[in-house]
């Protein structure tokens, strides 16, 4: 909106983003700092840097086993539009 010489609230923004959260067009991703949003597409989860907030995308393909183990331990059963976070430090901040 910015390089549209448009002024808009930030209020606005967030608003916006919430709604289409709340629809399910995006997802939010809270941690440390700042809630980041994305665009909701194939499931994917996250890891979260607790120290610095960095976030990233990790494919649902390299947590099947993972998810698949919520189940059995727990007796819940992930659908597809659930996501896990993983929190942790990374690499930039564990060194």
């Amino acid at each position: 909106m910015t390089r549209s010489g448009k002024a808009v609230h930030h209020t606005a923004v967030y608003r916006t983003l919430e709604a289409l959260t709340a629809v399910g067009l995006t997802h939010a991703v809270r941690g440390p700092g700042a809630t980041r949003y994305g665009i909701t597409g194939a499931p994917h989860h996250h890891t979260v840097c607790q120290r610095c907030g960095h976030v990233a995308a990790l494919a649902s393909r390299h947590l099947t086993g993972a998810v698949g183990g919520i189940e059995e331990l727990t007796g819940l059963r992930p659908d597809s539009s659930g996501s896990l976070l993983v929190f942790g430090r990374c690499s930039g901040c564990i060194g």
